[in-house]
């Protein structure tokens, strides 16, 4: 079955497997709420220690309203461009440094003074320097 073929449903549980995988052999204890509040998905150990909540998106997403007042927070994504399933980069940066980022580049534009949110359907060669560091 190809990818096209699968529900939204059906994707966000493929990216959730793959996700959890690399986290845990890049060293992350992964743990999953009974229930998505406050934009939590995933509950991430790092190797330090520190626990950390996680959205996951198929694709770069900041969103002042949604998740910007928890500065824990970390926005996991891979990139939209890679094949499916072990054969792209997974990125998991804190959410508001990222909205820095993406407020710095789109910040003049209309939509994003309406809604203090963007999302990229792909990772620009500028975005994909900015997340190098935050690859899993």
């Amino acid at each position: 079955m190809k990818n096209e073929e699968l529900t939204s449903n059906e994707v966000e549980a493929v990216n959730r497997a793959e996700a959890t995988f690399l986290l845990i052999r890049a060293g992350y204890r992964v743990y999953r709420p009974e229930a998505d509040c406050n934009g939590e998905d995933l509950v991430v150990r790092r190797p330090n220690g520190v626990l950390h909540p996680v959205q996951q998106k198929s694709r770069p997403t900041v969103d002042l309203k949604r998740y910007g007042k928890d500065e824990s927070l970390l926005m996991l994504f891979p990139d939209p461009k890679g094949a499916p399933v072990l054969g792209r980069k997974w990125f998991l940066v804190p959410h508001n440094e990222l909205y820095e980022w993406m407020q710095d580049k789109h910040g003049h534009t209309t939509t994003w003074n309406e809604k203090e949110a963007w999302h990229d359907p792909t990772i620009s060669k500028d975005l994909e320097k900015f997340l190098e560091k935050y690859t899993v």
